[in-house]
This record gives structure tokens, C-alpha cells and sequence, in this order.
């Protein structure tokens, strides 16, 4: 193997060149085999003496050969039975292409190693199969001449098998010839080098193309093991296959292409093998002809291909390579022409051909109709700093004194193997000194070697693109991706079309939304930004940090090149001096201008009249430069600024499409909008000083969202005579305090969104609102002397949404024009809780969609009979109404399953939402006759309807009712439920045995008294007000459903009012279904429990499980028991003195199914898209 070979093939006695095969019958018969598949299934078999070096050396040397891609079998102890070799081992031995033989002390001592090595000389003398001899621990004449320790061994067997003197013999001459081969003497010399220089001469051996880079191939195997599954490669007769292999520069497409291509080629059958090296640079230098001959050279071995054309070389390809079984790795593939004009039709080839295709655009797989594309992962933090080790010390250990500076590194290359390897070889053999400066050096002095690499790339974008790519690089690193599209949108950059293109070729990924690149990308484009002048950042197209500003304006020099400044927002620009007026005019080229300083210095009394897009969170200027004149501005945005006006006269700005003037305190009036007919989105939120909207708002064709909210200086909001806002979506008011009445919104033809909650002076709404057949929502929360709402309302068709909640004056919900045709039809959801209405008229049973319905707090006595036609209704909130008498007839049915559960479809987050019915602290429900009689049917007829449809709810739904007589109630009394007593604790210890179970019920009865009518001993810590709607919060809740574990406690909370005098002394029920897949603690065996605050007494509580034959019949009548397996639970006392972990606390529903996911996803989908069109402020997490 090298010049430390314990001998020469001179040294071999003359068996040796003459083979004569083993009498012994144990081993194969190799004589018949006259030829050997190239269907390997290893490329090296281990054989080696396990006591003396299985955990040592033999472990290393398996391991780096398995680290290196090579398939291997180490011969161990489970497969050693018996006296003789297994078939298994030598079966695997005639698999194996290489062979190595570890001599160690006691080797000679094992006839299983020697039968062994008997049988890796026959392959090597009948197979040709390639030995390794490695000598650990023993002189290499010693194992030739079988002196030493190996003398001895042999004299033993002699005497033991001297009735088969010629096995002895053939041991004998095999080690002879085995040990006269180029081998390894290991004796005394470094471990790591030794198995290393192995590993290498191995992998030259074998002939494998990754040979010149087998250290980078650190986690390469679980990579091609992946690889291999998705080639399908066991499959039989399985047709073509196509796999694309795509990632950026650098990432490691092409090292992972070869060792795939060496382990599959080696080990499956394929008629014809062929892997054509950097395709598109054979491609640029000689055409698809080129990359056709070194196919046909690979594959038939034509050499004199020279003298045909074009069309006769396709002919050979046609004609010959599709009769073949054909393994194809093409690399480096960067245009789809150089895939197309090869000719070769992957559906024509025979079936188990495989083709592999490695680029860094994945547009071309998709276009070529690749079956599989396979993104190449980053290096994970493991194998980068063992890949870093290998590469910096040669070896997988670093030094202690390098410990702090390695993660900097690997920081710096963020897993790219090429920036690793790079690094890692420039600071072999150097100190920590050294290494501090180069890390130091890095960021303004990116590596010459890592750069060159990716400059290809970048050259080979269109103009567009690389400008999209230099904007990336220099700016927008994890930034939202609609907005830098509106910025790059704005400059002119088609963004809807250069980011899928810029992705494609895998210069930016996006994720949640969110635009990321590679740290070694940013770095190539800042590095062409700055191009031939690094020092000189006037010459720069882009400025990234203030500091280059700041250098650029206090110099002498001329005009500055710079097109787009947006400047790092966690850099202190205060250490700067103030710039001057005349020093900001050289900014005239400037395109784009975001600044994050409130406390910039300075004061720009000059902005560039080129700008397209201007974003300055907290500008300190009171007004705009009187000279600025933006013809090309595409978005003004200056939120939380000290502007006092924009501007006086009219600005001609007819390309503005935004204007952002949120939180600005000090803006007093409005610009007028005349000639700025392109505005889409105008943003004056929390502008509290604002008192003045000019009239030309309503000139505005194109608006589409408009927010005044919390203007509380706006008295009044005129769209002027004809109002001509046709497209305006989104009209937000709420928190105008001082706003009067709501806008007139004739001609608002398309609003969906009108939110004027908190608009505290408001008293009527205008009739105008009842017109926008396109309006969704209506929300009027909390606006306390609104008195009615217009008629017109009633006929709105498209309407989902109406909340009225905390309306106080609100009397009369008038619903004289419905229609069961056309009106109010879409209504979902209605709120109308603590508002005055003393009557609920009949109409309101015409809400065929409607799901939640809120009526608490009001002053009605009954409610109408149609109620029992809401079969869509899932929600329904009674409490607090103290006037209640008498109920109507529940929905006895659901609706259609296509029109139940659209709540949920819709709204992000309402899985958080419950559903249930809830009759608390309405204390006249109990006083008509038969009360626990019909409350008892009510709680039965909701339960059923709501168990046989789970679309109205998800992963569960409580009811709350005046106490009921249990013996009422067969859910409460019968075979199958168990009760106990308020403080008792349960937990289920075995399987549940029934299969078609749905869920489980559980039920407690309660008393409160009234906090305020307490002893000051027994006050609460503080004051309970929360919603029903209100979603999990750490929160502690005064009554909740217990699930307790050793480290988390799971909990199903009944929010309440526990202020209102009324509820002190009642009894109420509490009656709680959860789903299937949300019973955790029927497999955790956790503590089931009710728990309740100060104050609220709990009765007792019980459960019980639901199936489905409890659905099929009516719930008054329950179906056989079922055995649950229950254990009472005794709680030891702790002690004040010892400690106590919190637990985790987790809502009942944490559990997120695939199928509970994907409405999630959905539903967020469609709020996004309302995000975008300026109907929420905040894009859904």
C-alpha cells in the first residue's frame, strides 16, 4: 500500500501465483466461477481477531470507512455460531470488492479467522478481489513464516485437527500469500494518520470517482441512503426514473451526486454507466455535441466520434443507448436547452434506467418533469464542527485553547460545506491570534476562494435579477416578503416574477413568509456592490450602514452614486456629528430611503426627487422639504413621525399607491388628494391630533383601506359630494372617541370591513351602511350611545359578521325586512351581549347560517319560538340576563354538513373559540314550573345535536345550567357513570376495552357565594371578569376540569363573572364533552380532578364515556355499560417547608391534529390574504 509494505510480491512462494483451491468443504466452491457479477453488495469486507481490536482499531477504521459513503461488513460476534464459518459470512466475503485482513496477536489463534482468510484468498486468487493486509500488533515476517506467537498457534493446530493435516496446510498457505501482499504496518505509529492513509488507498482501490475528496464527505451516507430510497432502486422492471438534486453553489450537489453514482453503480445492474462532469461548462465551450460524445464514450465506448454530425450522433443515441439499462448523472446542469438538445427521451429508455440531474435551478427539473427533486440540506451543527475539525486540525477533536472561536466560525459559514472546507483549511496550523484576526477580517474581507465559487452563479442572472438579488443581500435578510416585493415593486423590479426566479436558482429561500439567504450570499453581493472601489462607498449602488453615510456626505467629493440607503436599525447613529443641508444633496440618484432613527441626526430639509419608496419610522422633521417633489414616489411612510402637515398647496404625485402617517401625534390635518389618484392605502392610526379629513379623500377611485383609528380629535369624516371610493375594502374608525355620526358610504359600493368600536359620542349609524351588499363585517363594540341601527341593515346579503357588544343604550334589534330569500343569510355571528334590547323578535329565527349567538347581560323575558329553526347554531351565551323566564324549544337538528362549522373555517384562531350553551346568573330561569324537567331535556337535546355533528365544535364544548336533580338525568345515574365528591381525584389505570368510543363526558356541581359578601380572610387574590370567547391564557381561572401529570397539567376552564351580586347562593351545572383524540389522560394516567377558586363550592362531579351507540338512540336512555377502569387517587399533604416544581400548564386542546392543521392553515390563508388587502393590521402568527 506504501513504502511501509511489510513485503513484496517477491517474497511470495510459488502457491501463490498458482491457486489451488480449499479441500475444506465449509468453503465455497469458487472453482466454477469463472467470472463474478459486478452486482456487488459491499466494498469491503472486515476480517479481524474481535478480542484484540473490535472497540479500538478495527472500530475506527469501520467507522471512517461508513463516514467515507463505502458500504461495509465488519464481521462480528452475533453471526459467529458453531466451530465452522456461517454461509452467511462467506457468502458475504464473495460480495465484498475488497478485502481487509486485520493481523493482530491472537488472529492465528481463531480457525474461524483462519477459515475466513482462507476464503478472502480464494476470492482474491478466483474473483480478483482486492486484499488489504493490515499488521496491528505483529511483525509482518512473523505472520508470513508463521514464527512467534503465530508458531504457536499453529503447533496447537497441528495436534487438534491431525486427523486433517491438509486444512492446517491450506491455512498455512493462505496466510503466506496474504501477508506477502502490500500491506500495513501499523506498529507505533499515530492511529488517525494510519486508518486515514487506509481509508484512501481503500477508496483508490475501488476505483470510486470521490477518491480526490473523500475527507469532505462527512454525513454524506444517511444523505445517499435518502437518495437511494427516492431512486427506488430495488423495485423490479420499475420503469425510468428521474431525480433532480438542486441547492445554491457550494452546498455539496455535485459530491453527493458521485458518491451516489459510485455506490449504485457498483451494486445494481446496470447495462451502462455514465457521469458527465460540469455539463453546462462542456455545454458553453462545444455545444449539446459535446456533452452527447462523452456520453456515448462513457457508455459504448466510441472513441472516433469526431467525424459524424449532429444528427447521426443522435442516432446513436437513439439507436443504441435506449436498447440499454442506463445509469445517467448529469451535473451541473444550468439551462434547460442543455437537458433538451441531448436528445435523450427518458420515457424511451429501458425500464430501470435512472437519470440524475444536479442544478441550482429547480425550474429546469420541473421542466424536464423530474419524479423527484431532492433539496440539499445545510450541514447541521454536528457535522459541520466535525467537517470544520477535519479540515482545521486533522482530526474530529479541536483544541481547548480553539474552543470559543470555533462557533464563531461556524457561524460565519452558517453550514455551507464549501465555506467550511474553505475556512477550515485556511486556518490548519494556525493559532488562536490568527485566527481572531482572520475572523475579524471577514466581514468587510469576505474569502477570495468562497466568493470565486459563487460569482458564477451570480454572472449567469439576467439584469433584473441581479439587482433583485443585490437589494437581498444588502437589505431584506429575514425580512416579510410582501414588503420588500411593495420595494422592489416600486423601483420597477416585477417582483412577482424575479422572486420565484431568484428562488429557483436557490439564492433566497422562503420561509414563513420570510425571505432568507445564505450568509456567504449576502456577503457576494455586498462585495459586488462595492465592486472595484471597497473603500469608496460614494461609488456604491447601496448603503447598508450609517457609518458609509456618514462618510459619504462629509466628504468634498462630487455626486453619490447610491440608488437605494436602508440603514442597519440596531446601529447608534448618535457617536455621528450632525450632517449638513448641502451635504444630503448629493443623495440626488437615491431610489429608495428607509430609515429606523427617531434621533437621526441632522435635519433633512433635502430629500432626492427620485425617490419611489421613503419608510422613516419616527422622522424628527415637523414638515417636508418645501422643494420635494416626488413625481416617481411609490410609498410615503412615516409612522410615529413629529409631522405637523405634510404639505400646503397640491402635490402631483400621480404614482403614489401608499401613505403611512400611523402614530404621528403632531399631524393636524390631512394633505388634500388631488392628484394622487393611484392611492390604494392610506394609515392615519393613532394620529390623535387629526381633526381635519380633506373632502378630496373621497376622489380617490383606487383606495381600498383607510384607518382613522383612535383620530380622537375627529368630529366629523366627509367623503365630500360624490364620494367616488368604488374600490375601498376596509374603513377603520374605532376609538373616534369624538366622531358623531358614521360617514356617509353611498358609492362604497365594495367596502367589506367597517370597524368603528369605541366611537363613544356616536348615535346613529348611516343608512347609507345598510346599501354595501359586499359588507362582511360590522363591528360597533362598546359604543355606548348608539340608540338603533338603520333598517336598511336587515337587507344585507353578504353580512357574516354583526357585533354590538357593550352597546348600552342599543333597545331594539329591528328586523322589519327580513326576507327568507335574501336577507342577512350569510350571518355567522351575532353579538348583541350587555346591550338594552328588551325584546328578541321572531325574525331572528330566519338566521339560517348563523352559528354563535350572544345575547348576555339584556333585558329580555323570553325568547321567540322560532329559535328552534337555528340549526347551524353551535354557540348560544344566556348569562347575566336577569329578566329570563321562559326558553323556547332548542334546534332539534343540524343543518346540512356542507354549511355547519363555517366559524371555524374562517376566523384564525376560533379553535380556541368554545362552543356550548350557557344559562348562568339568570336567576328567574329557575323559578317556572318544571324547570329541572325542561333543563334537563334543553342540556340533552344540545348534547346530542352537537356529539352527532363534531362540525360545530372543536375538540370539545361545555354547557352551563341552573342545577339539576340528577336522578333527572340518566347521564347522572346510570350503570355507566361514576360520581364523587367536590375534592376527589381519579385517574384511569388500565385500557379503555370499548373500540368505538367517541369521547368522554364529565359533569360538577357547583355553588358560588359572592366574593364581595366575604370575610376579608377569604377575598380572591383579585377580581375574575373574563369572556367566554377569551382565549388560553397563563391566567389562573377560577373553576376548571383538571388533568394533572407529574410535569404538566392539562385544563378545561369555565370562565365566569364572579362580581355580579345576582349569582351569590346559586347552584349551577357544569357540563363539559371532550373529543377522542384530546383524552390524553386515559394513556398518561393522569389525576383527574375539578378545581375551583375561593368561593365557589364544588358539589360533586362525575364522568362518564360517550359511544357511539350513545348517539344512535336518545341520551335519556343510554346504551349497555361499559367498563372504565377507574382508581381513586390519595393525595400525601405537602409540607410548607418542601419544594414545589410548577407545573407546565397546557389548554385541553393543545393537541393540533393534521386535519385540525389544515383548516388552521386555510383559515390563516384567507386572513392573510385580508392582511394584504388591509383588513387586519397585524398578519396572523
Amino acid at each position: 500500500m506504501d513504502s511501509n509494505s511489510s513485503s513484496t510480491n517477491s517474497d511470495m512462494p510459488a502457491s501463490c501465483s498458482s491457486f489451488q483451491p480449499s479441500s475444506d468443504p465449509n468453503l465455497l466452491d469458487l472453482g466454477s466461477c469463472s467470472t463474478q457479477s459486478n452486482r456487488y453488495r459491499y466494498d469491503v469486507f472486515i476480517s479481524f481477531r474481535g478480542s484484540d481490536t473490535r472497540r479500538g482499531f478495527v472500530g475506527h477504521l469501520y467507522a471512517h470507512l461508513v463516514r467515507k459513503g463505502l458500504v461495509v461488513f465488519k464481521d462480528d460476534i452475533e453471526l459467529r455460531r458453531g466451530q465452522s464459518i456461517s454461509p452467511q459470512l462467506l457468502q458475504a466475503i464473495q460480495d465484498s470488492r475488497v478485502s481487509i485482513v486485520v493481523f493482530s496477536n491472537d488472529y492465528a489463534s481463531s480457525t474461524w479467522c483462519l477459515d475466513e482468510m482462507t476464503a478472502i484468498d480464494e476470492c482474491r486468487a478466483k474473483l480478483k478481489q482486492t486484499v488489504f493486509p493490515v499488521f496491528y500488533d505483529v511483525d509482518p515476517s512473523h505472520v508470513r513464516k508463521q514464527h512467534g506467537v503465530y508458531e504457536n498457534a499453529f503447533v496447537v493446530h497441528t495436534e487438534t485437527f491431525k486427523h486433517e493435516p491438509h486444512r492446517v496446510d491450506g491455512w498455512k498457505r493462505a496466510m503466506t500469500c496474504l501477508a506477502g501482499l502490500a500491506g500495513k504496518d501499523v506498529r507505533n505509529k499515530p492511529e488517525f494518520e494510519e486508518i486515514k492513509t487506509i481509508v484512501q488507498d481503500v477508496i483508490k482501490a475501488l476505483g470510486h470517482k470521490f477518491s480526490s475528496f473523500a475527507d469532505d464527505l462527512v454525513g454524506i451516507q444517511i444523505r445517499v441512503e435518502t437518495l437511494k430510497s427516492q431512486l427506488r432502486l430495488n423495485l423490479e422492471d420499475d420503469g425510468f426514473r428521474v431525480l433532480g438534486i438542486w441547492g445554491m453553489d457550494g452546498i455539496g450537489k455535485t459530491t453527493l451526486a458521485t458518491v451516489l453514482y459510485d455506490t449504485i453503480s457498483h451494486h445494481f445492474q446496470f447495462d451502462a454507466c455514465c457521469f458527465i462532469e460540469n455539463v453546462s461548462t462542456i455545454y458553453r465551450d462545444g455545444g449539446a455535441i459535446a456533452v452527447q460524445k462523452q456520453i456515448l464514450h462513457q457508455t459504448l465506448k466510441e472513441k472516433n466520434l469526431d467525424d459524424y454530425s449532429p444528427s447521426e450522433i443522435s442516432g446513436i443515441i437513439t439507436h443504441r443507448l435506449y436498447n440499454m439499462k442506463l445509469l445517467l448523472v448529469l451535473d451541473d446542469v444550468d439551462h434547460f436547452e442543455q437537458l433538451q438538445q441531448l436528445h435523450i427521451n427518458a420515457k424511451l429508455l429501458c425500464p430501470g434506467s435512472r437519470i440524475i440531474i444536479t442544478t441550482r435551478d429547480v425550474h429546469i427539473l420541473e421542466l424536464y418533469g423530474a419524479d423527484r427533486i431532492h433539496e440539499v440540506e445545510l450541514m447541521n451543527k454536528d457535522e459541520a464542527r466535525e467537517f470544520l475539525c477535519t479540515k482545521a486540525f486533522k482530526s474530529d477533536n479541536s483544541s481547548n485553547d480553539y474552543v470559543e472561536l470555533i462557533p464563531k466560525v461556524l457561524k460565519y459559514a452558517e453550514g455551507l460545506p464549501l465555506a467550511i472546507r474553505v475556512m477550515g483549511s485556511f486556518l490548519y496550523n494556525r493559532n488562536t491570534t490568527q485566527w481572531r484576526a482572520t475572523l475579524e477580517g471577514l466581514e468587510n474581507n469576505p474569502d477570495s476562494g468562497i466568493m470565486k465559487v459563487l460569482q458564477s452563479s451570480f454572472e449567469g442572472l439576467e439584469g433584473r435579477e441581479k439587482e433583485i438579488f443585490l437589494h437581498v443581500a444588502c437589505f431584506f435578510e429575514g425580512e416579510r416578503e410582501d414588503y420588500v416585493r411593495r420595494i422592489l415593486d416600486a423601483c420597477g423590479l416585477q417582483p412577482d416574477i424575479g422572486i420565484p426566479i431568484i428562488a429557483e436558482k436557490s439564492f433566497i429561500t422562503i420561509r414563513n413568509q420570510e425571505i432568507h439567504m445564505h450568509k456567504m450570499l449576502q456577503e457576494l453581493g455586498k462585495k459586488n456592490v462595492r465592486g472595484q472601489h471597497p473603500d469608496e462607498p460614494r461609488l456604491w449602488s447601496r448603503l447598508w450602514l450609517y457609518g458609509d453615510l456618514h462618510d459619504v456626505m462629509i466628504t468634498k467629493q462630487g455626486v453619490v452614486k447610491a440608488k437605494a440607503i436602508i440603514l442597519n436599525q440596531r446601529e447608534d447613529v448618535r457617536k455621528f456629528k450632525k450632517l449638513r443641508d448641502e451635504d444630503l444633496s448629493k443623495l440626488e440618484n437615491l431610489k429608495v430611503l428607509i430609515l429606523s432613527h427617531s434621533n437621526f441626526p441632522g435635519s433633512f430639509k433635502f430629500l432626492s426627487d427620485s425617490l419611489h419608496y421613503l419608510l422613516w419610522n419616527g422622522c424628527p422633521l415637523t414638515y417636508l422639504p418645501s422643494n420635494f417633489e416626488p413625481y416617481n414616489l411609490v410609498e410615503l411612510n412615516m409612522p410615529d413621525s413629529c409631522i405637523v402637515q405634510l404639505w400646503e398647496d397640491i402635490q402631483h404625485l400621480p404614482n403614489l399607491k401608499r401613505m403611512d402617517m400611523s402614530n404621528s401625534k403632531n399631524l393636524k390635518v390631512t394633505p388634500c388628494f388631488e392628484g394622487m389618484e393611484k392611492l390604494e392605502r392610506l394609515d392615519f392610526t393613532g394620529c390623535i391630533n387629526l381633526s381635519m379629513v380633506d373632502p378630496s379623500i373621497g376622489l380617490l377611485t383606487k383606495l381600498e383601506f383607510l384607518s382613522l383609528q383612535n383620530c380622537s380629535s375627529l368630529v366629523n369624516l366627509d367623503f365630500g359630494n360624490e364620494a367616488k371610493l368604488w374600490s375601498l375594502k376596509v374603513l377603520r374608525l374605532s376609538d373616534c372617541k369624538k366622531l358623531k355620526n358614521s360617514p356617509d358610504c353611498s358609492g362604497l359600493f365594495f367596502l367589506r370591513y367597517l370597524d368603528m368600536d369605541r366611537c363613544a359620542s356616536l348615535s346613529t349609524i348611516h343608512e347609507s351602511v345598510g346599501a354595501l351588499q359586499n359588507l362582511k363585517f360590522v363591528s360597533l363594540r362598546d359604543c355606548t350611545n348608539l340608540i338603533e341601527m338603520p333598517d336598511s341593515l336587515n337587507t344585507m346579503r353578504s353580512l357574516t359578521t354583526l357585533d354590538l357588544c357593550g352597546c348600552s343604550k342599543f333597545n331594539k334589534l329591528s328586523l322589519r325586512h327580513i326576507s327568507t330569500s335574501q336577507s342577512l343569510m350569510s350571518l355567522i355571528f351575532l353579538d348583541l351581549s350587555f346591550c338594552n334590547i328588551s325584546q328578541v323578535p321572531n325574525a331572528i329565527g330566519e338566521f339560517k347560517c348563523l352559528e354563535r349567538l350572544n345575547l348576555q347581560g339584556n333585558k329580555f323575558t323570553e325568547l321567540p319560538s322560532t329559535f328552534e329553526r337555528l340549526h347551524n347554531l353551535s354557540y348560544l351565551n344566556l348569562s347575566h340576563c336577569h329578566k329570563l323566564q321562559n326558553l323556547p324549544l332548542p334546534p332539534t337538528e343540524s343543518g346540512p354538513s356542507n354549511s355547519v362549522g363555517r366559524y371555524f373555517k374562517t376566523t384564525s384562531g376560533s379553535r380556541n373559540h368554545r362552543s356550548g350553551l350557557y344559562i348562568f346568573d339568570s336567576p328567574n330561569t329557575f323559578k317556572f314550573t318544571h324547570a329541572n324537567k325542561y333543563f334537563s331535556r334543553y342540556m340533552v337535546n344540545w348534547l346530542e345535536r352537537l356529539i352527532e355533528q363534531p362540525l360545530h365544535f372543536r375538540c370539545g364544548f361545555d354547557l352551563v345550567l341552573p342545577s339539576l336533580r340528577k336522578r333527572a338525568i340518566p347521564m347522572f345515574t346510570d350503570d355507566q357513570t361514576r360520581s364523587y365528591k367536590g375534592g376527589s381525584i381519579v385517574r384511569i389505570n388500565g385500557p379503555v376495552l370499548c373500540v368505538d368510543w367517541l369521547g368522554f363526558f364529565f359533569w360538577a356541581t357547583f355553588e358560588l357565594h359572592n366574593p364581595n359578601q366575604q370575610s376579608p380572610s377569604s377575598q380572591l387574590p383579585h377580581p375574575f371578569y373574563l369572556s367566554f370567547e377569551s382565549e388560553y391564557t397563563e391566567e389562573p381561572h377560577p373553576f376548571y376540569l383538571s388533568f394533572e401529570s407529574e410535569y404538566t397539567e392539562e385544563r378545561f376552564d369555565m370562565p365566569l363573572n364572579l362580581e355580579s351580586h345576582q349569582v351569590d347562593g346559586e347552584h349551577y351545572t357544569w357540563m363539559i364533552y371532550i373529543s377522542r383524540e384530546h383524552c390524553h389522560f386515559v394513556k398518561t394516567g393522569a389525576h383527574i380532578t375539578f378545581k375551583a377558586c375561593q368561593g365557589l363550592i364544588i358539589k360533586e362531579w362525575g364522568l362518564r364515556l360517550i359511544t357511539k351507540k350513545d348517539t344512535q338512540g336518545s341520551m335519556m336512555e343510554m346504551s349497555v355499560p361499559v367498563h372504565l377502569p377507574l382508581e381513586n387517587v390519595k393525595v400525601k399533604q405537602r409540607s410548607d417547608s418542601s419544594s414545589f416544581e410548577p407545573k407546565i400548564q397546557l389548554p385541553y386542546n393543545w393537541f393540533v391534529s393534521n386535519k385540525d392543521e389544515t383548516e388552521m392553515d386555510e383559515a390563516k390563508g384567507k386572513e392573510i390574504d385580508l392582511f394584504n388587502s388591509g383588513l387586519l393590521t397585524e398578519k396572523t402568527q
